[in-house]
């Protein structure tokens, strides 16, 4: 089995061997079913109410339809989609004293669109930073146009799609009649080396040249704010109000990164670990870290809606018009257009 497309990663069935270990991982993973179910529950909850509304806000505010929220849309959507595709299914495979209860048809379709939503999602958020890092660096320079934005969006899910085609290719579905059990698996019969090779670009395409490319840009960033000077003749509370933005802005970035970081090591680490020797892992407990471990990666589709806009002032403000439209919302202080 692959492990990169994290929200794969085998979650349902290691491998069979030693099979008295195995009956004591699921055995492990019932024992704690009932904490679970919630967290999964309540990730899916957070993750798709959560981009939603972003989403909703960006479609129907017409002076936010911009490059930067564009971007912001297109994240949300692929963590909707990520939410919609990756937790569900992969807790009820995990679970399921059946296997993979849903089909040939969900087994091949699914699987494609948790790597794809899983890629997107990464790569928009470089293509976040990139564009950040542009217009604060070089805000002289020509910001992206529309078209130009819709070619790179269009680029994201074609780079997406070809990156997951190889796993798709190996992915099979295969019923036990007799037993009353099915598996969606992939299977590199006979092409380790393949696999291996597949596993380590994905772990350096989707983690390490992205983390690197957002900590350089968001660190530029920061450096840059550090250093702009407030023209002319400065009050004391015009320099306490540029203090206190620039101290926002570091917090937001220092944030920013730590997320993306924090949330998909563990199932990063994990893998490398298992394709280096996946008898490190006790097998009693292997379905139970790889559940812990899926949860965090997961965790970052409710993260993201949060820290590129909810913490923005002016995402508040707009949302708080939609749903209290006879109030006024004041305009927001210092930071309120951050990045």
């Amino acid at each position: 089995m692959l492990s990169p497309p994290v929200c794969r990663s085998g979650l349902g069935r290691p491998e069979r061997s030693n099979g008295s270990a195995q009956f004591a991982g699921v055995q492990l993973v019932q024992s704690f079913k009932p904490l679970i179910v919630p967290c999964y529950a309540l990730l899916l909850l957070v993750g798709l109410l959560g981009n939603s509304l972003l989403l909703y806000v960006i479609c129907k505010t017409k002076k936010m339809h911009n490059v930067t929220n564009f971007f912001l849309g297109n994240l949300a959507f692929s963590d909707m989609l990520m939410c919609a595709t990756c937790v569900p299914f992969t807790l009820a495979y995990a679970l399921s004293p059946h296997g993979w209860i849903f089909g040939r048809f969900l087994c091949y379709f699914v699987f494609l669109m948790q790597p794809v939503s899983v890629y997107v999602s990464v790569f928009t958020l470089t293509a976040i930073a990139v564009d950040r890092y542009h217009a604060t660096v070089h805000p002289l320079r020509g910001r992206l146009s529309a078209r130009a934005c819709a070619a790179v969006l269009g680029g994201i899910w074609l780079l997406s799609c070809a990156a997951a085609a190889p796993a798709v290719a190996h992915t099979y579905h295969v019923e036990f009649r007799r037993e009353g059990f099915a598996i969606c698996e992939e299977f590199w019969v006979a092409a380790e080396r393949q696999r291996l090779a597949y596993a380590y670009g994905t772990l350096l395409l989707t983690y390490v040249l992205p983390l690197s490319a957002v900590s350089l840009s968001y660190i530029c960033i920061t450096v840059k704010l550090r250093n702009r000077v407030v023209p002319g003749h400065a009050t004391q509370s015009q320099a306490e109000l540029e203090r206190l933005r620039k101290r926002k802005i570091f917090r937001l970035v220092v944030l920013l990164v730590a997320a993306f970081g924090v949330c998909w090591l563990p199932i990063h680490a994990f893998n490398v670990i298992r394709d280096i020797d996946v008898g490190l892992v006790d097998k009693r407990y292997f379905l139970l870290i790889q559940l812990l471990c899926h949860w965090f990666a997961m965790s970052s589709s409710c993260c993201n809606p949060f820290l590129y806009a909810w913490l923005h002032d002016r995402f508040r403000g707009e949302l708080r018009k939609m749903l209290a439209p006879g109030r006024r919302v004041l305009p927001g202080g210092a930071g309120s257009a951050a990045l």
